[in-house]
C-alpha cells in the first residue's frame, strides 16, 4: 500500500479530511525520528515496543581493490508486537 491510499484508508475511517490526517501522520514519523535519535524507545499498549539500535561507524575493505571505505553509524528501529496483538493477528 503507497502513502497515498494508505492516508485515504485512514481519513474515510476516522471521518477526517486527508489533509489533516496527513498532517497527523507526519507529526507521528517526527517524533519516531526524534525518538530515534534520542536511542529511547516507544511503547504501545496494545500494539507493540518500537526500539532503536545504533551500529557504530567502521572500515571496510573491498576484496577486490584493497580499498578501505569508513562506513557511518547507522540507527536502525525494530518493531516488537505485543502479545495482544500477536494473540488477534493469529485468529
Amino acid at each position: 500500500m503507497d502513502n497515498k491510499t494508505f492516508l485515504a484508508r485512514l481519513s474515510k475511517r476516522l471521518n477526517r479530511e486527508p489533509a489533516e490526517i496527513s498532517v497527523l501522520v507526519e507529526g507521528l514519523c517526527k517524533v519516531f525520528k526524534e525518538t530515534g535519535a534520542d536511542l529511547d524507545s516507544i511503547a504501545i499498549p496494545g500494539f507493540g515496543t518500537f526500539k532503536t539500535s545504533k551500529t557504530d561507524e567502521r572500515i571496510t575493505i573491498d576484496e577486490t581493490t584493497g580499498q578501505r571505505t569508513l562506513l557511518p553509524p547507522v540507527i536502525a528501529m525494530e518493531f516488537q508486537p505485543s502479545i495482544v496483538l500477536r494473540k488477534k493477528l493469529a485468529k
